[in-house]
Protein backbone atom coordinates (compact mmCIF):
# COMPACT_ATOMS: atom_id res chain seq x y z
CA UNK A 1 0.00 0.00 0.00
CA UNK A 2 1.23 3.24 -0.82
CA UNK A 3 1.08 6.20 1.98
CA UNK A 4 0.87 9.58 0.26
CA UNK A 5 0.15 12.96 2.68
CA UNK A 6 -1.81 15.93 1.42
CA UNK A 7 -3.31 16.03 -2.50
CA UNK A 8 -6.78 15.20 -3.05
CA UNK A 9 -9.25 13.18 -1.45
CA UNK A 10 -9.56 9.41 -2.28
CA UNK A 11 -12.68 7.30 -2.19
CA UNK A 12 -14.50 4.58 -2.42
CA UNK A 13 -17.95 4.45 -4.28
CA UNK A 14 -21.20 3.30 -2.46
CA UNK A 15 -22.48 1.67 -4.59
CA UNK A 16 -25.91 1.69 -3.08
CA UNK A 17 -25.94 5.05 -2.99
CA UNK A 18 -24.72 5.23 -6.38
CA UNK A 19 -27.71 3.36 -7.91
CA UNK A 20 -30.22 5.64 -6.41
CA UNK A 21 -27.94 9.11 -6.55
CA UNK A 22 -26.57 9.17 -10.39
CA UNK A 23 -27.54 12.20 -12.62
CA UNK A 24 -29.67 13.69 -10.10
CA UNK A 25 -28.88 16.90 -8.13
CA UNK A 26 -30.03 18.24 -4.71
CA UNK A 27 -33.05 20.73 -4.41
CA UNK A 28 -32.35 20.30 -0.61
CA UNK A 29 -30.08 22.87 2.01
CA UNK A 30 -27.67 22.23 4.69
CA UNK A 31 -27.26 24.25 7.58
CA UNK A 32 -29.20 26.79 6.14
CA UNK A 33 -27.46 27.29 3.23
CA UNK A 34 -28.24 26.60 -0.47
CA UNK A 35 -26.26 23.76 -1.69
CA UNK A 36 -24.42 23.69 -4.92
CA UNK A 37 -21.66 22.03 -7.13
CA UNK A 38 -18.90 24.29 -5.46
CA UNK A 39 -17.60 27.78 -3.95
CA UNK A 40 -17.27 28.77 -7.53
CA UNK A 41 -20.70 28.53 -8.36
CA UNK A 42 -21.76 30.17 -5.15
CA UNK A 43 -20.48 32.96 -6.23
CA UNK A 44 -21.67 32.32 -9.82
CA UNK A 45 -25.30 32.31 -8.11
CA UNK A 46 -24.26 35.99 -6.73
CA UNK A 47 -22.84 37.62 -9.76
CA UNK A 48 -26.05 36.72 -11.52
CA UNK A 49 -28.04 38.28 -9.40
CA UNK A 50 -26.36 41.42 -10.09
CA UNK A 51 -26.12 43.68 -12.90
CA UNK A 52 -23.14 46.41 -14.08
CA UNK A 53 -21.12 46.43 -10.26
CA UNK A 54 -17.97 47.20 -9.19
CA UNK A 55 -16.82 43.87 -7.59
CA UNK A 56 -14.28 44.41 -4.74
CA UNK A 57 -11.82 41.64 -3.83
CA UNK A 58 -8.87 40.58 -1.93
CA UNK A 59 -5.35 40.47 -3.79
CA UNK A 60 -5.04 37.41 -2.29
CA UNK A 61 -7.28 35.17 -4.22
CA UNK A 62 -7.70 32.41 -6.35
CA UNK A 63 -9.00 32.59 -10.01
CA UNK A 64 -12.13 30.20 -8.86
CA UNK A 65 -13.16 33.87 -6.92
CA UNK A 66 -12.36 36.50 -9.68
CA UNK A 67 -13.68 34.37 -12.66
CA UNK A 68 -17.52 33.85 -11.84
CA UNK A 69 -17.69 38.01 -11.21
CA UNK A 70 -15.83 38.05 -14.73
CA UNK A 71 -18.39 35.95 -16.21
CA UNK A 72 -21.68 37.95 -15.47
CA UNK A 73 -19.67 41.04 -17.15
CA UNK A 74 -18.45 43.04 -13.55
CA UNK A 75 -15.82 44.99 -13.26
CA UNK A 76 -12.81 43.75 -10.60
CA UNK A 77 -10.77 45.63 -8.20
CA UNK A 78 -8.54 44.61 -6.04
CA UNK A 79 -7.60 45.72 -2.82
CA UNK A 80 -4.83 45.10 -0.69
CA UNK A 81 -3.93 43.56 2.82
CA UNK A 82 -1.41 44.61 5.38
CA UNK A 83 1.25 42.47 6.68
CA UNK A 84 -0.91 40.70 9.37
CA UNK A 85 -3.37 40.00 6.73
CA UNK A 86 -5.91 42.88 7.38
CA UNK A 87 -7.56 44.28 4.76
CA UNK A 88 -6.15 47.71 4.05
CA UNK A 89 -9.35 50.35 4.40
CA UNK A 90 -7.89 52.53 2.69
CA UNK A 91 -7.36 51.25 -0.68
CA UNK A 92 -11.10 49.83 -0.63
CA UNK A 93 -12.86 52.11 -3.58
CA UNK A 94 -16.11 52.48 -1.92
CA UNK A 95 -17.37 55.30 -4.87
CA UNK A 96 -19.04 53.48 -7.21
CA UNK A 97 -22.90 53.37 -7.65
CA UNK A 98 -23.08 49.55 -6.94
CA UNK A 99 -20.03 47.03 -5.37
CA UNK A 100 -20.11 43.81 -4.35
CA UNK A 101 -17.49 43.15 -1.49
CA UNK A 102 -16.16 39.69 -0.54
CA UNK A 103 -13.88 39.58 2.40
CA UNK A 104 -12.77 36.08 3.82
CA UNK A 105 -10.38 35.44 7.68
CA UNK A 106 -7.41 33.59 6.45
CA UNK A 107 -6.79 30.62 8.44
CA UNK A 108 -8.48 31.95 11.29
CA UNK A 109 -6.71 35.27 11.04
CA UNK A 110 -9.94 38.37 11.13
CA UNK A 111 -8.96 40.64 7.79
CA UNK A 112 -11.82 43.00 9.38
CA UNK A 113 -13.57 44.18 12.23
CA UNK A 114 -17.24 44.06 12.39
CA UNK A 115 -17.27 47.65 13.42
CA UNK A 116 -15.53 48.31 10.05
CA UNK A 117 -18.35 46.43 7.95
CA UNK A 118 -20.91 48.30 9.91
CA UNK A 119 -19.15 51.66 9.09
CA UNK A 120 -19.12 50.41 5.86
CA UNK A 121 -22.73 49.19 5.77
CA UNK A 122 -24.07 53.20 6.65
CA UNK A 123 -22.76 53.70 2.78
CA UNK A 124 -25.90 51.80 1.25
CA UNK A 125 -23.84 51.02 -1.89
CA UNK A 126 -22.48 47.39 -1.10
CA UNK A 127 -23.21 43.97 -0.99
CA UNK A 128 -21.20 42.10 1.48
CA UNK A 129 -20.33 38.45 0.20
CA UNK A 130 -18.16 36.40 3.39
CA UNK A 131 -16.11 33.68 2.45
CA UNK A 132 -16.11 31.06 5.12
CA UNK A 133 -14.22 28.74 3.35
CA UNK A 134 -11.19 28.82 5.71
CA UNK A 135 -13.19 28.16 9.08
CA UNK A 136 -16.00 26.66 7.88
CA UNK A 137 -16.48 23.93 10.57
CA UNK A 138 -15.95 26.03 13.65
CA UNK A 139 -18.60 28.55 15.10
CA UNK A 140 -18.93 31.86 13.11
CA UNK A 141 -17.68 34.64 15.38
CA UNK A 142 -18.83 37.48 13.99
CA UNK A 143 -22.41 39.84 15.24
CA UNK A 144 -21.82 41.88 11.26
CA UNK A 145 -24.22 39.83 9.14
CA UNK A 146 -23.45 39.63 5.33
CA UNK A 147 -25.83 39.85 2.41
CA UNK A 148 -24.34 36.40 1.49
CA UNK A 149 -21.88 33.70 2.61
CA UNK A 150 -20.18 30.78 1.01
CA UNK A 151 -17.91 28.61 1.83
CA UNK A 152 -16.38 25.24 -0.28
CA UNK A 153 -16.72 21.73 1.47
CA UNK A 154 -14.33 20.03 -1.43
CA UNK A 155 -11.14 21.09 1.13
CA UNK A 156 -12.74 19.73 4.07
CA UNK A 157 -14.99 16.30 3.50
CA UNK A 158 -14.24 13.56 0.57
CA UNK A 159 -17.41 14.41 -1.39
CA UNK A 160 -16.82 14.94 -5.15
CA UNK A 161 -18.89 18.38 -5.28
CA UNK A 162 -20.03 20.96 -2.97
CA UNK A 163 -20.33 24.17 -2.11
CA UNK A 164 -22.72 25.79 0.13
CA UNK A 165 -24.23 29.96 0.03
CA UNK A 166 -26.15 31.67 2.28
CA UNK A 167 -28.60 34.36 1.28
CA UNK A 168 -31.64 35.17 -0.83
CA UNK A 169 -31.05 34.04 -4.65
CA UNK A 170 -34.12 34.66 -6.85
CA UNK A 171 -32.81 32.06 -10.28
CA UNK A 172 -33.21 28.54 -10.29
CA UNK A 173 -29.77 25.80 -10.40
CA UNK A 174 -28.55 23.32 -12.78
CA UNK A 175 -28.24 20.15 -12.89
CA UNK A 176 -25.16 18.75 -14.69
CA UNK A 177 -23.85 16.39 -12.96
CA UNK A 178 -20.80 15.66 -15.32
CA UNK A 179 -18.08 17.82 -12.97
CA UNK A 180 -19.20 15.26 -9.49
CA UNK A 181 -19.14 12.44 -11.80
CA UNK A 182 -15.68 12.84 -13.18
CA UNK A 183 -14.07 13.84 -9.69
CA UNK A 184 -15.63 10.66 -8.10
CA UNK A 185 -14.03 8.63 -10.87
CA UNK A 186 -10.43 10.24 -10.08
CA UNK A 187 -11.30 10.05 -6.18
CA UNK A 188 -11.80 6.07 -6.56
CA UNK A 189 -9.33 5.69 -8.78
CA UNK A 190 -6.66 7.43 -6.24
CA UNK A 191 -8.01 5.03 -3.76
CA UNK A 192 -7.32 1.87 -6.27
CA UNK A 193 -3.71 3.64 -6.76
CA UNK A 194 -2.84 4.13 -3.08
CA UNK A 195 -3.57 0.28 -2.51
CA UNK A 196 -1.99 -0.99 -6.02
CA UNK A 197 1.02 1.07 -6.55
CA UNK A 198 0.26 1.12 -10.23
CA UNK A 199 1.72 4.42 -11.67
CA UNK A 200 0.15 4.21 -14.95
CA UNK A 201 -3.32 5.12 -12.44
CA UNK A 202 -1.59 7.72 -10.91
CA UNK A 203 -0.99 9.39 -14.49
CA UNK A 204 -4.51 9.09 -15.57
CA UNK A 205 -6.33 10.27 -12.38
CA UNK A 206 -3.87 13.05 -11.38
CA UNK A 207 -5.12 14.44 -15.54
CA UNK A 208 -8.72 14.36 -14.32
CA UNK A 209 -7.96 16.65 -11.16
CA UNK A 210 -5.92 18.91 -12.65
CA UNK A 211 -8.51 19.33 -16.05
CA UNK A 212 -11.81 18.82 -14.21
CA UNK A 213 -12.61 22.59 -13.59
CA UNK A 214 -12.93 22.73 -16.49
CA UNK A 215 -16.85 21.36 -16.45
CA UNK A 216 -17.89 24.07 -14.44
CA UNK A 217 -16.97 26.71 -17.32
CA UNK A 218 -20.67 26.80 -17.88
CA UNK A 219 -22.55 30.40 -17.52
CA UNK A 220 -24.87 29.15 -14.98
CA UNK A 221 -24.24 27.60 -11.34
CA UNK A 222 -25.12 24.10 -10.76
CA UNK A 223 -26.63 22.22 -7.71
CA UNK A 224 -25.01 20.04 -5.88
CA UNK A 225 -25.06 16.31 -7.02
CA UNK A 226 -27.65 14.00 -4.73
CA UNK A 227 -24.57 11.68 -4.00
CA UNK A 228 -22.48 13.95 -2.18
CA UNK A 229 -25.25 15.32 -0.77
CA UNK A 230 -26.26 12.08 0.99
CA UNK A 231 -22.65 11.75 2.21
CA UNK A 232 -22.49 15.54 3.33
CA UNK A 233 -25.56 14.58 5.79
CA UNK A 234 -23.00 12.02 7.41
CA UNK A 235 -20.31 13.69 8.19
CA UNK A 236 -19.19 13.58 12.20
CA UNK A 237 -18.42 17.30 12.10
CA UNK A 238 -17.39 17.13 15.64
CA UNK A 239 -14.94 13.97 14.68
CA UNK A 240 -13.33 16.29 11.93
CA UNK A 241 -12.70 19.52 14.36
CA UNK A 242 -11.51 16.98 17.02
CA UNK A 243 -8.91 15.37 14.56
CA UNK A 244 -7.98 18.34 12.45
CA UNK A 245 -7.17 20.53 15.72
CA UNK A 246 -5.00 17.97 16.69
CA UNK A 247 -3.46 16.98 13.96
CA UNK A 248 -2.79 21.04 13.52
CA UNK A 249 -1.63 21.68 17.09
CA UNK A 250 0.80 19.10 16.49
CA UNK A 251 2.21 19.85 13.48
CA UNK A 252 2.49 24.15 14.40
CA UNK A 253 4.46 23.32 17.45
CA UNK A 254 7.00 21.35 15.27
CA UNK A 255 7.26 23.27 12.65
CA UNK A 256 7.66 26.34 15.04
CA UNK A 257 10.43 25.07 16.73
CA UNK A 258 12.21 25.46 13.12
CA UNK A 259 14.37 28.53 12.40
CA UNK A 260 13.43 28.25 8.36
CA UNK A 261 10.10 28.40 8.55
CA UNK A 262 7.61 31.24 9.67
CA UNK A 263 3.89 30.48 10.70
CA UNK A 264 1.02 31.99 9.24
CA UNK A 265 -1.32 30.74 11.90
CA UNK A 266 0.08 30.34 15.52
CA UNK A 267 -3.17 28.92 17.15
CA UNK A 268 -5.83 26.04 16.26
CA UNK A 269 -9.51 26.39 16.68
CA UNK A 270 -10.77 28.80 14.01
CA UNK A 271 -9.34 27.23 11.07
CA UNK A 272 -7.27 24.25 10.39
CA UNK A 273 -7.98 24.12 7.48
CA UNK A 274 -4.23 23.58 6.52
CA UNK A 275 -0.97 24.59 8.41
CA UNK A 276 0.48 27.58 6.29
CA UNK A 277 3.71 28.43 6.45
CA UNK A 278 6.28 30.79 4.82
CA UNK A 279 9.65 29.64 3.73
CA UNK A 280 12.37 30.93 1.33
CA UNK A 281 13.26 28.90 -1.93
CA UNK A 282 9.72 27.83 -1.64
CA UNK A 283 9.13 25.82 -5.27
CA UNK A 284 12.64 23.72 -3.84
CA UNK A 285 10.63 23.06 -0.52
CA UNK A 286 7.68 21.55 -2.88
CA UNK A 287 9.55 19.76 -5.22
CA UNK A 288 12.00 17.88 -2.52
CA UNK A 289 8.51 17.16 -0.14
CA UNK A 290 6.16 15.94 -3.18
CA UNK A 291 9.55 13.22 -3.85
CA UNK A 292 8.93 12.31 -0.13
CA UNK A 293 4.86 11.76 -0.79
CA UNK A 294 4.57 14.93 0.93
CA UNK A 295 2.06 17.62 -1.01
CA UNK A 296 1.67 20.36 -0.16
CA UNK A 297 -1.02 23.46 -1.44
CA UNK A 298 0.04 26.50 -3.20
CA UNK A 299 -3.75 27.67 -2.56
CA UNK A 300 -2.94 31.25 -4.53
CA UNK A 301 -1.31 31.49 -7.51
CA UNK A 302 -2.14 35.19 -8.75
CA UNK A 303 -2.25 37.38 -11.86
CA UNK A 304 -0.08 40.48 -12.56
CA UNK A 305 -2.48 42.90 -11.55
CA UNK A 306 -2.67 41.30 -7.86
CA UNK A 307 0.95 40.77 -7.50
CA UNK A 308 0.88 44.60 -8.25
CA UNK A 309 -1.38 45.85 -6.42
CA UNK A 310 -0.52 44.22 -3.36
CA UNK A 311 3.06 43.29 -1.92
CA UNK A 312 1.36 40.99 0.83
CA UNK A 313 -0.36 38.85 -1.66
CA UNK A 314 3.08 38.97 -4.01
CA UNK A 315 5.17 37.79 -0.71
CA UNK A 316 2.18 35.05 -0.05
CA UNK A 317 2.31 33.45 -3.82
CA UNK A 318 6.52 33.47 -3.57
CA UNK A 319 6.93 31.74 0.13
CA UNK A 320 3.84 29.91 0.85
CA UNK A 321 3.22 26.50 1.12
CA UNK A 322 0.02 24.52 3.02
CA UNK A 323 0.73 21.66 4.29
CA UNK A 324 -2.27 18.74 4.95
CA UNK A 325 -3.57 18.44 8.76
CA UNK A 326 -7.13 16.77 7.75
CA UNK A 327 -8.55 13.68 9.23
CA UNK A 328 -7.04 11.20 7.05
CA UNK A 329 -3.92 11.43 9.11
CA UNK A 330 -2.80 9.89 12.63
CA UNK A 331 -0.76 11.66 15.22
CA UNK A 332 2.05 9.37 13.81
CA UNK A 333 0.99 10.88 10.29
CA UNK A 334 1.46 14.26 11.57
CA UNK A 335 4.77 13.26 13.22
CA UNK A 336 6.17 12.16 9.94
CA UNK A 337 5.15 15.13 7.91
CA UNK A 338 6.64 17.82 10.55
CA UNK A 339 9.60 16.03 10.93
CA UNK A 340 10.24 15.75 6.85
CA UNK A 341 9.61 19.24 6.28
CA UNK A 342 11.61 20.62 9.64
CA UNK A 343 14.37 18.48 7.70
CA UNK A 344 14.00 19.51 3.92
CA UNK A 345 13.62 23.34 4.39
CA UNK A 346 16.68 23.75 6.78
CA UNK A 347 18.60 21.26 3.91
CA UNK A 348 17.17 23.53 0.90
CA UNK A 349 17.79 26.95 3.14
CA UNK A 350 20.70 26.41 5.43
Amino acid sequence: MIKEYGYEYDAILNEKLWSVTEGKVTKQTFDGAHCLRSGRDALKAIAREYRNCLVLLPALACDSMIHPFEMYGHEIAYYKLNKDYKIDLESLNIEATNILFLYADYFGIPSISDDCLEQLRKHGNIVFIEDRTHNYIWDRRRSFEPDYMVASLRKWIPIPDGGLLWGNISKPFGDDTRFSTTRLKAQTMRHNYLISGDERIKTEYRQIFSSVSDLMEDDDPVAMSAYSYALLESVDWGKVKRVRERNSKLLIHMLAASPYIRLIQGQTGYSDLYVAFMVRNRDEVQRRLSQERIFNTIIWPLRDIQRKTCEVAKMVELSMLAAPCDQRYTQDDMKTIGEEIVKVVADVNK
